[in-house]
């Protein structure tokens, strides 16, 4: 069992998904959590006090400083904010482009910066996890603005390592496969379930994944079990990206 007891850790996306399991799950463990998102992530979560709940939009700078500054040093943080965005580049609508790199990449950085100044000024470690994809990872058809938004957080994530590292501030990445959440619901429907098999049959356990696994990894990436682990990239995937199937 990992243990988070006395870390204070806050959690962006909190209201559904990988960010509500990871709420649940850092809870479970020992730590005080900050749920936070766009809308009250508090019935989501049922995290009982001491544990609050924020509505934060990750996007909005202004209110991201302070309202974080409100919390004091934390001792992890966990960006699970995220929204899809489908399209080729050819079609790809250029508002939807913007949407989805400000919440999924800029957004991530915002919290950071607040989260990481507050560690500095403080003298505190920390440790971070963010969570790109799969699809950071390679190229996939139909679904740029997403694909290279999470791109860019792993690459963020190297960077907030190797600049941090020093500090004693560990940042880490996650990249899920296929996991059921609300953000796949899409994969449910009549018309595609021809794809949604394909799709599963490419990950090598051979089924969707569950937000409580995304969510034991990057608990794991929060404890001090992984207190050597910096810049890494762990792949929760079922398999995806360790080798392609025919199919």
């Amino acid at each position: 069992m990992i243990n988070l007891t006395s870390k204070k850790i806050l959690v962006t996306g909190a209201a559904s998904g990988i960010g509500c399991a990871v709420a649940q799950t850092c809870a479970k463990a020992g730590a005080t959590v900050i749920a936070t998102d766009r809308i009250d992530p508090s019935e989501s979560t049922g995290l009982p006090a001491p544990h609050q709940h924020l509505v934060l939009d990750v996007t909005d700078a202004a209110k991201v400083e302070s309202k974080i500054a409100k919390l004091g040093p934390l001792d992890g943080l966990v960006n699970a904010a995220g929204i899809t965005g489908a399209g080729p580049v050819h079609t790809v609508e250029l508002d939807v482009w913007r949407k989805v790199l400000e919440v999924n990449l800029t957004g991530a950085m915002l919290v950071s910066k607040q989260v990481i100044t507050a560690m500095l000024e403080s003298g505190r470690a920390g440790a971070i996890v963010n969570i790109a994809s799969v699809y950071g990872m390679t190229g996939g058809p139909g679904n740029t603005p997403y694909n290279v938004s999470k791109s860019g957080v792993l690459h963020l994530t190297r960077c907030m390592a190797a600049d941090y590292g020093a500090a004693n501030i560990r940042v880490n990445v996650v990249s899920p496969g296929y996991i059921e959440t609300p953000m796949t619901t899409m994969l449910d429907a009549e018309e595609m379930h021809e794809f949604r098999e394909r799709f599963v049959a490419m990950h090598l356990l051979k089924r969707p994944g569950k937000p409580e696994e995304v969510a034991a990894a990057i608990c794991f990436l929060l404890s001090d079990a992984a207190s050597y682990i910096t810049g890494a990239n762990l792949a929760v995937d079922g398999g995806f990206t360790a080798a392609h199937l025919p199919i």
